[in-house]
């Protein structure tokens, strides 16, 4: 039985892919004899010398082979190839550790906005991700990118230190070279995780995100980039097909990848998804291999699931065909059932903590949660607290009491606490237009904003969406859960006040209750505290806030957030009618978000209450993609739960909670 999900939306989704590569069945002196036709993102790196990165592709040997950049991954497919059409080429110099990337790219219009506008979608722009590592175990991915005239770079470095790029622009497109230097040696044979995209945004408003490799998030999704193979002078190429049987799994598809792994060299090994049907088509130098469908996090219907590896299979590649390769079949493991009868609060001893650890232990395994801080209370106390696993997977930097995990959207019942002892002292009116306090000139054109209020944003009843700047009901009209109403309720409470929201939450809620390890934004304490957040298994490296946000941007840990919600069970700081107000449905939430059709749930104001054959809770939860979160707290029990998880799985844990702590396991869960 699963429950309502508060979140920030991630700008970038997966998507369904097709790519077409072309490839010499025999590469002799980077010569092309004969062209194999795949989906598979695979290119061969062959060596060169003398490679001036100056944007000229003059001394490029013609006889390179070319891969096409077409997968329209995200925005409108093209027209035409004058409309847009990309290809590159790449080599590689062992001496140097250095990759050499020549791309061409035709596009009829040229779009380059200002600084102060620059953003990813809405120019042109080029994106190059790098996985150097290509563990198989997982292994961070860097991507650099140029939108427009502004370079950025996620991941594992930082900074385009090891990168160059120069473009020479035409009216009908331009010429790129990249040359980047390795930290690794690079060997013939290896193989390398890489990536190319390509943004076009042309004049008449439309937009595609153009991708070599399948799919997007790439820096969080290593097998969603492409392969790079190093091969010498005179490398044959083979060609392997085979089939996946996915009748095992659920019904909704999901993307299932194939790896195979070279017998004779560990540096070598290619990873990508099979097609709709199962089938797959790869080729590869001629040599010893052995096939698998590894182990994978998938999510269905806002499930996670835990795909079962296959055995892996050798076989041996030549150049005229294979060994035999077994269909391969692919099931679903069953999920943890690890939920008790009776929530292991309500009697609670030293049983119950080790019962506690191997839940937590057990969701972790599963569902590839990295990290994990949790607090429980029973009484009105904080009667265990743990934290478990790592702060990121590739370092394996531990989880500390003091590791501090992003909030999320938890950050919003922070906030409204703020608001509610402003608004006991008369300084903000809950039922005055914020617009009387602040206009928010950029919904000039939806005059009806100016009805808003402070109330109708606590209840998510502002009329705007999660995240955007138009409206989509009148406020007041119906229930619309808003990130962006409470952003702009932060920007007119530093109005009235006229001083920092930093200094706000300080003088009204963390200094007065005696919190800590509460950060909102950029500090010393943050950098040298914070977890790293994960999405299938990777770092993420989003980065931490470098202003306030009171939608989103708290980080916290769960024993230090265990005194805010104990602040609101023992009723402080707030006038018990404000309290009352606090802790009612204003608003009931989308009915088809909840299961449990004879118990009401809601919006208070700016939290959420559940009624329960427990007697009320109140609760938030937290989603930005890469940290799961959870608090809440049955108020007649005194009994509660915090959970803050570093991964985008860690929802299955922190969704299950209130089952396992308080009210056991239901009928056909």
């Amino acid at each position: 039985m699963k429950r309502f999900r508060s979140c920030l939306p991630i700008h970038i989704l997966f998507c369904a892919f097709l790519s077409t590569i072309f490839l010499a069945s025999s590469c002799q002196n980077s010569k092309s004899t004969e062209i194999i036709d795949t989906d598979a993102a695979i290119a061969y790196a062959v060596p060169m010398d003398d490679i001036e990165v100056d944007g000229n592709l003059s001394e490029w040997p013609a006889d390179v082979i070319s891969y096409p950049i077409k997968n329209a991954e995200l925005g409108t497919a093209p027209d035409s190839h004058e409309d847009f059409q990309g290809n590159f080429r790449i080599g590689y110099n062992a001496a140097q550790s250095e990759i050499y990337i020549a791309m061409e790219i035709s596009d009829e219009s040229l779009v380059v906005e200002s600084p102060e506008l620059s953003f990813w979608d809405n120019q042109d722009g080029l994106e190059l991700y790098i996985n150097e590592e290509s563990l198989k175990s997982g292994s961070p991915v860097t991507q650099y990118s140029e939108y427009g005239n502004d370079r950025n770079a996620y991941g594992a470095r930082t900074a385009w230190d090891k990168v160059e790029m120069v473009k020479s622009m035409t009216d009908t497109g331009k010429t790129v070279e990249w040359k980047v230097k390795l930290d690794r040696n690079i060997e013939e044979g290896m193989s390398l995780g890489m990536d190319l995209v390509v943004v076009d945004k042309d004049e008449d408003d439309s937009f595609t995100w153009f991708s070599w490799g399948r799919g997007t998030q790439k820096v969080a999704n290593p097998d969603r980039l492409g392969n790079v193979i190093f091969i010498a002078d005179a490398t044959e190429i083979g060609l392997v097909k085979g089939k996946v049987d996915t009748s095992g799994i659920n019904e909704t598809p999901v993307p299932i990848s194939i790896r195979m792994s070279s017998l004779d060299n560990e540096n070598m090994w290619v990873q990508t998804v099979v097609d709709s049907t199962g089938k797959f088509s790869v080729p590869l130098p001629i040599g010893d291999y052995q096939i698998e469908v590894p182990t994978k996090i998938v999510q269905v219907d806002y499930r996670y699931y835990r795909m079962a590896p296959t055995t892996p299979v050798p076989f041996s590649l030549h150049k005229e065909g294979h060994d035999s390769i077994p269909t391969l079949k692919v099931k679903m493991l069953p999920e943890p059932d690890m939920i008790p009868k009776v929530g292991l609060l309500h009697d609670f001893d030293e049983q119950s903590k080790e019962k506690v650890d191997q839940i937590i232990e057990g969701y972790q395994a599963h569902y590839n949660i990295p990290g994990v801080s949790m607090a429980l209370i029973k009484d009105g106390k904080v009667v265990y607290h743990k934290t478990y696993g790592v702060k990121n997977s590739v370092t394996k930097e531990p989880v500390e009491e003091k590791t501090l995990f992003e909030a999320a959207s938890i950050t919003k019942p922070v906030f409204a606490f703020v608001v509610l002892r402003l608004a006991d002292r008369n300084i903000i009116d809950m039922d005055k237009p914020l617009h009387e306090y602040l206009p928010f000139e950029q919904l000039d054109d939806y005059p009806e904003y100016k009805k808003m209020t402070a109330r109708h944003v606590l209840i998510h009843r502002s009329g705007l969406p999660n995240w955007g700047i138009d409206m989509i009901a009148a406020p007041g009209e119906k229930y619309g859960y808003s990130g962006e109403g409470f952003e702009y309720l932060k920007r007119v409470v530093v109005k009235i006040t006229g001083k920092t929201i930093e200094q706000i939450l300080d003088e009204e809620l963390i200094a007065p209750n005696g919190l800590y390890h509460m950060e909102f934004s950029d500090s010393e304490a943050l950098r040298a505290a914070v977890s790293d957040g994960h999405v299938g298994g990777q770092p993420t490296n989003w980065g931490i806030p470098q202003e306030a946000g009171m939608a989103f941007s708290m980080h916290t840990e769960a024993k230090a957030f265990a005194r805010y919600a104990l602040t609101i069970l023992e009723r402080k700081g707030l006038k018990p009618s404000t309290y009352s107000e606090f802790l009612e449905i204003h608003t009931e939430s989308n009915p088809e978000y909840w299961n449990i059709p004879d118990k009401k749930e809601g919006a208070g104001l700016g939290i959420f209450i559940r009624k329960t054959d427990y007697g009320d809770t109140f609760y938030h939860g937290g989603n930005n993609g890469d940290f799961k979160c959870q608090f809440e707290i049955y108020d007649k029990l005194k009994l509660g739960y915090i959970i803050y998880t570093n991964s985008d799985t860690g929802s299955e844990l922190t969704m299950d909670a209130w089952q396992i702590f308080v009210e056991g396991k239901k009928e056909g869960n």
